[in-house]
Order: C-alpha cells, then structure tokens, then sequence
C-alpha cells in the first residue's frame, strides 16, 4: 500500500513537472508571437506616419506655391514698372552726358 501511495505520488510530481514544462514552453511561444506582432505594429506605424508625413509635406507645398504664385507676379509686375521707368530717363541720360563731353572737348 506505502508503495502505491508513493507511486501515485511521484507520477503526480512528474506530471505537475510535464505541465510546467509545457506551460513554460507555451509562455515562451506566446511572448515570442506577442513580440513579433509587437514588431509589426510598429513597422505599421512607422510607414503609415511616413506616409501622413509625405502627405502633409505634399500639401505643404502645394499651399506654399499658392502663396509664391501671387509674390512672383507682384515682383515681375514692379521689375516691369522700374524698368519702364528707367528707360524713361535712359534718353535724358545719354542727352546729358553728351552735352557735357561735347562741352568739355569745345565741340559744338
């Protein structure tokens, strides 16, 4: 009977030792599977905040150009009306300084 019992006794001990062992294996396996999820949801999220980054920086540019297009026709605008004013006074210029070198050398 002392012999059955400790027999019942060391197959329980062995048994509680194969259940540790599986659930040991079984947290290792499910660690490893939460980590390599883990992993790919944060790739997800790198390339989907890459993406919104692009996305943005493409209509940043877009509403910069908006903003340029008026500026290069005011300047275009305001080099044309500083030329044209110097074309004015371009004649008057050349007029003067004729006189001046005709007036210096004597030639009339």
């Amino acid at each position: 009977m002392l012999a059955e019992v400790i027999k019942q006794v060391r197959n329980s001990e062995d048994n509680a030792e194969e259940i540790t062992r599986r659930a040991h294996t079984d947290s290792k396996r499910i660690v490893q599977n939460a980590e390599r999820k883990a992993g790919e949801i944060v790739q997800q999220s790198v390339a989907n905040a890459e993406a919104e980054a692009r996305r943005i920086l493409a209509a940043a540019e877009v509403e910069g150009e908006k903003l340029v297009v008026p500026i290069r026709e005011r300047t275009k605008e305001e080099i044309a009306a500083l030329q044209a004013q110097a074309r004015q006074k371009q004649e008057p210029a050349v007029e003067m300084v004729m006189e001046r070198i005709v007036k210096i050398y004597g030639h009339s």
